[in-house]
This record gives C-alpha cells, sequence and structure tokens, in this order.
C-alpha cells in the first residue's frame, strides 16, 4: 500500500470552504476509485490554516489511475484554487 500526504495552507477566510469541498466533493470522488482505502482532512490543532489530506491506495499505479480520472481533474482544481501553498510527500507502507 501507499499513503500519500498533502500539506495544505488555505487563503486567509478560505478554511471553511476548504472543508466543505473536502467532505462534499474530494472524499465522495474518491472513495469511488479502484484501489481506495482510506482519507483524511486534518486541521493542526491550534493553527489558523495548517491542514493534511492523507490518503491510501493499495498501490501508487492506483492512486495514479485516481489523478488521471474526471473525478480529480474535476475537483483537484477547486481544492488548489483555495489554498496559497501545497506540498506533499509520498510514502510505502512497511507495516500493517
Amino acid at each position: 500500500m501507499i499513503e500519500l500526504h498533502i500539506y495544505l495552507e488555505p487563503h486567509d477566510g478560505k478554511e471553511k470552504e476548504l472543508e466543505n469541498v473536502y467532505l462534499t466533493e474530494f472524499a465522495v470522488g474518491i472513495k469511488i476509485q479502484q484501489g481506495f482505502r482510506r482519507t483524511t482532512l486534518l486541521k493542526k490543532r491550534d493553527a489558523l490554516r495548517e491542514y493534511q489530506i492523507n490518503i491510501e491506495f493499495e498501490s501508487e499505479s492506483l492512486r495514479l489511475k485516481w489523478v488521471k480520472s474526471r473525478e480529480h481533474t474535476e475537483i483537484w482544481p477547486k481544492v488548489a484554487s483555495l489554498c496559497q501553498s501545497i506540498s506533499w510527500a509520498g510514502f510505502d507502507t512497511v507495516t500493517k
């Protein structure tokens, strides 16, 4: 399995909109993808604008299929437009 951590800093005042897009569009679109395992949106405690999306897929090739999917190409630009910075880190699962 693989896990991707996406670090987001939304524009000032866009925090609730980011949370809403994640819940109503991103999570809905990713859950129907082949190989999808789970996703979580985290907000750093006591931080105004530090968020993290964690996603887990059965394999990197299936995650890349999600990236090329219609759902991702429609939803991700909405997420990105709400953020002033985005970075990520990918991980291979070593233990279960």
